[in-house]
């Protein structure tokens, strides 16, 4: 793509492109009515239980859902050096990441993945639409090891689908 590239080091990249930072689902009248009213039966079960340390925090998750839905997602610049990738104000060098691997379905799901040695960090998801996923894999196939027994969507990414969070 051609975006202005606003990080001097990321001029040495092989691939550049910017995301959103999260994907926003639509969410219609329904949703919303079905989420408070489990809000309000989960919080009404926590008084019951005497946790209300747990119905606070339902309560905040709630509203940190309402506000995030509020607002647009921002750009991430998303970079591949020879070195490692950078994703946002994050460089992660190629010795830290464990494997990568490409989901490519017609529902439109077209995303690369990176799962980190350390299990602490998570996995990182990054968006590939317009991008040529052939020759993203091609050049991250000579620092990385590609897991190719990942056909499917991780389970977190597929329940975030349908709970449209």
């Amino acid at each position: 793509m051609s975006e202005e590239r606003t990080d001097p080091a990321l001029a040495e990249a092989l691939f550049y492109w910017q995301h959103p930072d999260y994907v926003v689902y639509h969410k219609d009248f329904r949703w919303y009515a079905i989420s408070l009213v489990l809000l309000v039966f989960a919080v009404a079960w926590t008084v019951i239980d005497a946790n209300y340390m747990f119905g606070a925090f339902l309560i905040l998750f709630y509203l940190v859902l309402l506000m995030f839905e509020n607002r647009p997602p921002e750009m991430v610049e998303f970079a591949i050096t020879p070195e490692g990738i950078k994703s946002g104000k994050s460089f992660h060098y190629y010795r830290d990441i464990d494997c990568f691997y490409i989901i490519y379905r017609a529902e439109g799901i077209k995303n690369l993945y990176f799962e980190f040695r350390n299990p602490l960090r998570g996995r990182l998801v990054i968006p590939l639409d317009g991008q040529n996923a052939v020759a993203v894999r091609d050049y991250l196939l000579g620092a990385l090891r590609e897991d190719l027994e990942r056909e499917a969507e991780p389970l977190m990414e597929q329940l975030r689908r349908w709970l449209k969070i």
